[in-house]
């Protein structure tokens, strides 16, 4: 059966450099009961929690912070402002027909 909530240290590789280990601590998901009441009675519905996981350490081959690895691994990827006139820039480039005023 899954989703029995299972906990624990795991080891995976820096999604970095992929060579050294890292530790981190990992919550299998589970399905988690939640129940409404209203005059007429009851009902139960169930929700899927999913998986989490928490760095614990630094990688020590090439030292990114747990938090660097920690956004790598969530899929969050940093988005760097970009200024109107690179935009512009950009569009005119892509040969889109466009008409920008200013």
């Amino acid at each position: 059966m899954s989703g029995l909530g299972r906990k624990g240290e795991t080891e995976i590789e820096c999604p970095f450099c992929k060579k050294a280990k890292v530790r981190m601590f990992h919550k299998e998901g589970y399905y988690q009961a939640r129940v409404s009441r209203i005059s007429a009675g009851a009902k139960t519905t169930y929700h899927w929690v999913p998986d989490t996981y928490e760095v614990l350490e630094d990688c020590p081959n090439c030292g990114k912070s747990k938090k660097e690895i920690q956004k790598a691994l969530e899929g969050e990827v940093s988005t760097k402002q970009v200024s109107h006139k690179e935009r512009i820039k950009k569009i005119k480039e892509s040969g889109l027909p466009t008409r920008i005023e200013m």
